[in-house]
């Protein structure tokens, strides 16, 4: 019988969340691997980021060698006391508006929700889906630019709000404020689509009914 007092295993997510923020002090210190760590952790959600703030494919690769650049020249400003992904996007975002206001007007294009894959998802799912992630992308266009970066940031990247407000230079308050008026344009937005698809359905019905 072990008499010894036993203590909690850390979550993953905290574990990798302490090694990440020893990487750029690493980097700084020659580790030629420190970086390469970075971004192979960071490529893929930095990448999506751009795809999801409307840019297109010929920029995407210019601004996300820039945005690893910035990192690398900015390795020194990292605190290793606090988490490295806010600091990291925020990076991203502030490199994204300067080529956005350089280069082409603000949109946002959001990949508005995850698909979980089904084993063997119908024909007409898929078609629902896709259906429905067409609307969303387009709904979310139409989103100023402060609730579409806020939205993502926080319902896609799943970031806390504090973080949000800090990657977005935005008090709390302000943060909320926009979270909250972008899912109720949303949902206006969906309900006013689903009801135009329901008149539409129920038109081509009666159109199908013979008449006497």
């Amino acid at each position: 019988m072990n008499l010894m007092p036993t203590s909690k295993s850390k979550p993953i997510s905290s574990v990798v969340d302490l090694e990440e923020r020893t990487w750029l002090a690493a980097h700084l210190r020659g580790d030629a691997e420190a970086f390469s760590k970075l971004m192979h952790a960071y490529r893929k959600p930095v990448y999506s980021f751009l795809v999801r703030n409307g840019l297109d494919q010929s920029a995407r690769d210019d601004v996300f060698q820039d945005i690893f650049l910035k990192i690398h020249k900015s390795a020194h400003t990292y605190q290793s006391n606090r988490p490295l992904s806010p600091w990291v996007f925020t990076i991203a975002v502030n490199t994204i508006r300067n080529f956005q206001r350089k280069v082409q007007p603000v949109s946002v294009c959001l990949e508005a929700a995850e698909i979980v894959e089904d084993d063997a998802p119908s024909p007409d799912c898929e078609a629902q889906l896709d259906e429905t992630i067409d609307w969303l992308e387009q709904a979310v266009i139409q989103l100023p630019p402060a609730q579409a970066e806020t939205f993502t940031l926080s319902i896609i990247k799943g970031m806390k709000i504090k973080e949000v407000g800090e990657i977005l230079g935005l008090p709390l308050n302000t943060i909320k404020t926009q979270l909250r008026r972008a899912r109720q344009t949303l949902l206006e937005s969906f309900q006013s689509n689903k009801n135009s698809n329901i008149k539409a359905s129920k038109a081509d019905s009666y159109q199908g009914v013979p008449h006497e």
